[in-house]
């Protein structure tokens, strides 16, 4: 399992799509930003993962158009993409973890959380070991705030933390956790929740 399978079985996940849509959904939201997503790899990706069994391909005709193949995800794909999404959500890796904060919808709830917890108190850890080690380090160093690469680890696992934190109180909230539901962007821009959750619910 690699990212663009991630965002494959997650954008069928949230409703059934040809290659050309996923194509036209990965540029829309821009996730070929953190999956470098060419349309040769889409279209092999999407034979590897009908072959697994983690979607099943349809042929369908609207109107008077050429006859296209649809995918749809089955039992494994929905448990594979929960596999994948909570181990991408708590890597080191920005990338990745990235790519798990936008298919928050394909795992559970409960189950999201509970990770994001134990990764939050292992964020906590390393602050503190880091903190240590820049408190026990003899001064002067050549960074005024302590050993530089040292302290650059630490600000940037702060920053995950805070984003970690946020993204708990975001699945805890009943009324922003139901916006996720199949529409967390990476980039929001001028989104409208509200009109999405009405037509979902029409």
């Amino acid at each position: 399992m690699n990212r663009y399978d991630l965002v494959l079985l997650g954008l069928i996940l949230e409703k059934e799509r040809s290659g050309y849509d996923i194509i036209t959904e990965v540029r829309k939201r821009e996730l070929d930003r953190w999956a470098n997503l060419s349309t040769s790899t889409i279209y092999n990706r999407l034979a590897t993962l009908e072959k697994h069994g983690d979607i099943k391909g349809s042929s369908k005709r609207d109107s008077n158009r050429p006859e296209r193949v649809v995918f749809t995800i089955t039992d494994s794909g929905r448990e594979t993409l929960r596999k994948e999404i909570l181990k991408h959500l708590t890597g080191f890796n920005d990338d990745p973890r990235t790519l798990g904060f936008a298919f928050l919808y394909g795992a559970d709830n409960k189950e999201l959380i509970r990770s994001l917890e134990v990764h939050e108190r292992r964020l906590v850890q390393e602050i503190e070991t880091l903190e240590k080690m820049i408190a026990e380090e003899p001064r002067p160093t050549l960074y005024a705030e302590g050993p530089f690469l040292n302290c650059m680890s630490r600000d940037h696992i702060l920053v995950e933390l805070k984003y970690v934190r946020a993204a708990i109180g975001i699945l805890r909230d009943p009324v922003r956790n139901k916006k996720l539901d199949g529409y967390f962007y990476i980039n929001f821009g001028n989104r409208d929740f509200e009109n999405f959750n009405q037509k979902k619910e029409v």
